[in-house]
């Protein structure tokens, strides 16, 4: 057997094999506990309360992990306390689960706790959990006085504790795949000394007779980066396997895309995507088996193929996998990257039984899923459909600037205070004669992809900033004017310089202008994001994270970014009169922008209910229908600014 050959079905084994961490032994980094330290700092604000930790339990003890810098906290970093004799934390551990106790004087259960030594009468505690289920600690609120909790608080508090334990799961995959490192390693060097023993000249006889045959051979066949078969090998490892089960069963071809890859080999440079890649394919290799098959065929793209008896539930089963396989954020040189991803499936026989067709389906399905942002799609007709129709908006799109289709429209922001319109956000239209109507939502990622974005940009900038200079003229105020900006645009090294040239083209006010930018935008180059955000803002330009409350990580965003609005994402804002969990997340929300001296605006507001519900939480401006929809600048002058005038 090659010695290529044997090394990889070793590799393979060890990768297959499920290997306990010791998770006690793991190191939290300085950066992930200073962005702890940064969330209890600001959860004790929030809440009031002088005390906010994070407990990390041992094998005999309990340790302060990390604790807030507020007055009257008498918790420091790395007090430590023994395990066993009621300690609020202990509870919270061994039954995993909230503990709310808001005055343990009154409570005969807890009247005799340590903590009271300490002056600590009230606690809220949440467990933390390592992704193998065991105990981390736990994340927790005390007080010397009375506390009762609110629900909005405790919601704060398991937001917390979500981020933490998603933390957790990074720092987990980190050491499992270090361990697997070692372990290969030494198979490596195990292997290669047996070999060495059985016939060192024999060995090097070999390799000087056929090193160049056999690297030539492997390159055509494997990818050099990642070691997994390439295209050509697929294509013929896929027919052979249709061959064998075309009388037994069914075959499945997942080709997989992640999105925006560019982004990270323009921003961290090719050595982060290409350790990246690396690392996916090491992931992906843990699900291959006698009966799936991974490869790696282009770029960012890689391909599962798997034989199975049961389609519908081994095929779903692999998808989720597959899913978190790529969710999950790789941790690479400091730098914690999340990559979203997209899979298309195609299905022999259903979709055909010829290798290369099944992979073109596949790999249709996968474009239309990045397309539309969803995590996956079966080829179908309705994704032939939706191909042929992105090809037909694609090429429409081309020429719809030089044909004068593009247009904006304005939405008015409402003072709810005194229920004056002080300003607007310009939102792009696209009427085409043959396709009528196109929304945002159908053609701006599109434009994203073949790079259209940068000039449909410009004329975004230019014919906002043009009006809104227009409308602060005849108001002799400054208006505001909200414009979105994409992240292909933000990467633009003078983007900033760009802003600046066009608001003194148009004598507009820096003070008038808000720019737009999505948690998504964040997530894809947090070091670029914060230098330009930093110059914007330097300008007198204000910064607007859009969507609020949407992402999984967006409290983290307010620690690290200097924003001057919140928009609370209109999904929060429709259900207001039927669900309490978002009228108390909305409260949340308005809460912390007041608490941080950010402007908080509401969009998406429909009924009068709604409107008065933001009113009596006191939102500064709202935006929606109820005020206003969508209207050409004439309308809007008309509507808004006439009266104004007068």
């Amino acid at each position: 057997m090659p010695y290529h050959i044997a090394l990889q079905q070793s590799q393979k084994k060890r990768i297959l094999a499920d290997i306990a961490i010791d998770t006690d032994g793991i190191i939290v980094p300085a950066a992930m506990l200073e962005n702890w330290q940064q969330t209890l700092d600001l959860l004790s604000e929030i809440v009031d309360t002088p005390a906010a930790l994070i407990m990390r339990v041992h094998q005999s003890d309990i340790e302060v992990f990390a604790s807030s810098h507020s007055l009257g906290n008498p918790y420091k970093q790395h007090d430590k306390d023994s395990l066993g004799h009621g300690l609020y934390c202990e509870t919270v551990m061994k039954e995993c689960r909230e503990l709310h106790i808001p005055n343990a004087l009154k409570d005969k259960n807890w009247d005799k706790n340590p903590d009271i030594k300490l002056g600590m009468i009230a606690y809220c505690g949440l467990p933390l959990r390592w992704p193998d289920n065991t105990a981390f600690g736990t994340i927790c609120m005390l007080d010397s006085k009375e506390h009762h909790y609110s629900k909005q608080f405790r919601s704060l508090l398991s937001r917390f504790q979500n981020g933490i334990e998603a933390n957790l799961v990074t720092l987990f995959q980190q050491a499992k795949l270090q361990t697997h490192n070692q372990q290969l390693e030494q198979v490596v060097q195990q292997r290669t000394h047996e070999l060495a023993e059985l016939s060192v000249k024999l060995i090097r006889e070999i390799e000087t007779r056929t090193s160049t045959e056999s690297s030539l051979e492997y390159h055509k066949s494997y990818d050099p980066l990642t070691g997994l078969p390439n295209r050509i090998t697929l294509i013929n490892s896929l027919s052979h396997m249709l061959e064998e089960t075309h009388s037994k069963g069914n075959v499945s071809v997942l080709y997989v895309g992640l999105r925006n890859f560019k982004s990270i080999n323009d921003s961290y440079g090719y050595l982060i995507g290409d350790k990246i890649l690396t690392i996916l394919s090491q992931r992906l290799q843990h699900y291959a088996d006698e009966n799936t098959f991974v490869a790696r065929i282009a770029g960012a793209e890689f391909v599962i193929v798997q034989s199975h008896t049961s389609p519908h539930t081994q095929v779903n089963k692999l998808i989720n996998q597959i899913i978190n396989c790529c969710n999950t954020p790789f941790g690479v040189a400091d730098f914690v990257i999340t990559i979203p991803s997209s899979i298309g499936i195609a299905q022999a026989s259903s979709d055909g039984i010829d290798a290369s067709v099944l992979l073109q389906k596949a790999g249709a399905a996968m474009t239309i899923s990045k397309a539309e942002g969803s995590a996956y799609n079966f080829f179908n007709q309705d994704v032939q459909a939706a191909l042929r129709q992105r090809y037909q908006l694609e090429s429409h799109l081309v020429d719809a600037l030089n044909k004068n289709e593009l247009s904006l429209h304005y939405q008015p922001f409402i003072n709810l205070k005194t229920k004056a319109v002080i300003g607007a956000e310009a939102l792009l239209r696209w009427h085409n004669p043959l396709l009528g109507n196109v929304s945002p939502d159908r053609f701006i990622a599109l434009a994203e992809r073949n790079g259209q974005i940068i000039d449909i940009g410009n004329f975004v900038l230019h014919t906002a900033l043009s009006q809104a200079a227009k409308w602060c003229r005849a108001l002799q105020h400054d208006f505001k004017i909200a414009i979105n900006i994409s992240p292909i645009q933000m990467r633009n090294p003078r983007f900033v310089e760009h802003i600046a040239d066009l608001l003194a083209l148009y004598q507009m006010p820096p003070t008038a202008l808000e720019l737009e930018i999505t948690e998504g935008m964040l997530m894809q180059d947090e070091h670029l994001a914060h230098n330009a955000i930093q110059k914007l803002q330097a300008l007198g330009i204000r910064i607007s994270l859009d969507d609020f409350g949407t992402g999984y990580s967006s409290l983290s965003y307010l620690q690290k970014y200097s924003f001057d609005t919140l928009k609370i994402d209109r999904c929060f804002i429709n259900k207001l009169e039927e669900n309490e969990q978002d009228r108390e997340l909305t409260k949340a929300i308005i809460a912390i922008g007041k608490k941080l001296n950010l402007e908080v605006i509401a969009e998406g507001v429909e009924t009068l209910e709604q409107d008065a519900f933001i009113r009596n939480e006191e939102c500064d401006l709202g935006q929606g229908y109820l005020y206003g929809k969508p209207i050409t600048a004439r309308q809007f002058e008309q509507e808004f600014i006439h009266k104004t005038e007068h």
